[in-house]
């Protein structure tokens, strides 16, 4: 459909007058044809256009203030509305779709996008899926999806304020990951708040209400005292569904410990990090329980007064911050949480660790160690056993409330730099198969070498400006998305992946979790039913069993 004109064009922008009756939006992306090329631009601001003088607006103002009638003449030619959109791609002859490197003629029409040109743009040739290419604020039947092994290595960048979707837009991810039928990929989920396994309320689906969910999700809680399947039933329209879901124990041994898991969680100083490791040297695999046990002066005078009490003290108070009150680190363990972490991983399992009693200290310790083991692991088989790494999948971690890990404060104190492993990640995970999943709601606090390295960013809704001017700064075709990020509803998003093949700010409407289970759980309701009305119906009539089956 023509919905309006080029008037203007220069560098990237086109500016087009807007047809009489035509709706255009911010964020919505349409086509211009200039001969054997085809352009595709994407809104994002308005213009009216007026070659009223002063008086004469001042004099209609005032009659519409007051209510009455005027009449313009000419209005057509003296004043319309015009639309800027920036130019995303060029499609010529061949029907490929590459970068703009030139401009439509003026006076050449403006057009909704259709299917086939949706389809040139390559928007969906992933096995990630994102959700709906998104006109204005609704939804089209166009898919995007993102080559996961494409996007995993440089790492994801997902920001948006409070209630902007980024749960969903997780568990999405983590569908996209249990379907996959080759287990290419493998994705960690630290759930501080327990909404990841069953939902967070009656109305709402967890990832254990997915097929899949027997097969590629391995939870681990604090509901199990030992490695186990976990029987999960739930009903849905009368039918009842059962799940049997391996599952382990949220317990890890202090003997299990290294100094560089707490040494890694960038809260320790150069000081401090050698008593550690002196400790681990001179005790071995009970280092932790004598630091914690010991008096100041007994581990003084053991260490030959090598180390300050100062130090010592300082340590003992930041063991018993991380490890908390023996509820996930403790002292005696028969099982090892780490190990089957890492075996789950190599099958390509969505690893949901469920934590929401869990303090401060023992998330970022829990969270910090197994990262650590699987960055460390993957660093390792690459170098001595390279052919077992080809094998491995790509492993996606999440980090939640990433400006905790990654912003300036949080890597440096009193001018010295604190490495911790997602800092090392983010820069070396690349080489190695291992990427990070980086949730906030504060892009702006996180140091810039991490935004500029994220290569994937999707941006749900976020007002504030230091927080999208970070992103829009160090993040290639936002240039002029400023406005459309100010006004994304919930769920909606855009979408930036070099990686993946998208060549400009793709506007989307993210998937809906909760209405995929509902179609997954509907596919196998009717299943289930005609598997009954089967055995029910042995010598039944053909009319009394399809009778039966559409009640």
């Amino acid at each position: 459909m023509k919905i309006g004109v080029v008037v203007w064009a220069e560098g990237l922008n086109v500016k087009f007058r807007i047809n009489q009756g035509a709706k255009v939006e911010r964020g919505q992306l349409v086509k211009v044809y200039d001969g054997n090329i085809k352009y595709i631009l994407r809104v994002y601001n308005f213009r009216p256009e007026s070659l009223l003088t002063p008086v004469e607006i001042a004099r209609i103002s005032e009659k519409k203030s007051h209510g009455e009638d005027f009449i313009l003449y000419d209005k057509g030619l003296r004043l319309y509305d015009t639309a800027i959109a920036t130019i995303v791609a060029q499609v010529d002859e061949d029907g490929v779709a590459r970068g703009p490197s030139s401009v439509p003629s003026l006076f050449t029409d403006v057009e909704t996008l259709d299917k086939i040109d949706l389809e040139q743009l390559n928007l969906d040739t992933g096995d990630i899926m994102l959700g709906y290419v998104r006109v204005g604020h609704k939804k089209s039947k166009s898919i995007v999806s993102l080559n996961g092994g494409e996007i995993i290595p440089h790492h994801i960048l997902v920001s948006g304020v409070t209630g902007a979707g980024k749960s969903n837009l997780s568990k999405i991810i983590a569908y996209s990951i249990m379907r996959n039928e080759e287990n290419n990929y493998s994705f960690i989920i630290f759930d501080c708040e327990s909404e990841y396994f069953s939902g967070n309320a009656p109305d709402k689906y967890g990832l254990a209400h997915l097929p899949e969910a027997e097969k590629k999700l391995f939870y681990v809680t604090s509901d199990v005292k030992e490695p186990s399947i976990l029987n999960y039933s739930f009903y849905y329209k009368g039918i009842r569904i059962n799940r049997r879901i391996r599952s382990h124990p949220l317990e890890v041994s202090f003997s299990s410990l290294y100094p560089g898991d707490f040494t890694m969680t960038g809260e320790f100083s150069s000081p401090q990090e050698e008593l550690l490791w002196l400790a681990r040297k001179e005790f071995g695999e009970d280092w932790l329980s004598i630091l914690l046990k010991s008096s100041p002066n007994f581990l003084y005078r053991r260490f030959n007064r090598m180390v300050h009490k100062n130090t010592i003290n300082t340590i003992k108070r930041k063991l018993k911050y991380f490890l908390g009150n023996n509820d996930i680190f403790k002292e005696y363990v028969e099982t090892d949480l780490l190990k089957a972490i890492l075996g789950a991983i190599g099958k390509g399992m969505v690893i949901l660790i469920d934590m929401p009693y869990a303090s401060e200290g023992e998330e970022k310790l829990l969270t910090c160690t197994i990262a650590r083991r699987i960055f460390y692991t993957y660093e390792k088989l690459r170098k001595v056993a390279l052919n077992e790494w080809v094998r491995l999948p790509y492993v996606l971690i999440t980090v939640e409330e990433a400006h905790r890990y990654l912003s300036k404060s949080s890597l440096t104190n009193n001018g010295e730099i604190r490495e911790n492993i997602f800092s090392i990640i983010s820069k070396r995970g690349r080489k190695y198969r291992v990427g990070a999943l980086y949730i906030t709601q504060m892009p702006g606090e996180l140091i810039e070498p991490v935004v500029r390295q994220t290569l994937t960013k999707i941006i749900l809704p976020l007002p504030t400006k230091p927080d999208y001017m970070k992103v829009i700064q160090y993040s290639p075709y936002l240039d002029e998305a400023e406005q459309e990020i100010k006004t994304l509803d919930r769920g909606e998003a855009l979408v930036v992946s070099p990686p993946s093949g998208l060549r400009f700010a793709v506007p989307v409407k993210i998937f809906c979790f909760e209405e995929l289970v509902k179609d997954l759980l509907e596919e196998e309701r009717l299943l289930l039913k005609s598997k009954r009305i089967e055995k029910k119906g042995a010598g039944k009539s053909r009319v009394a069993i399809l009778d039966e089956f559409k009640k």
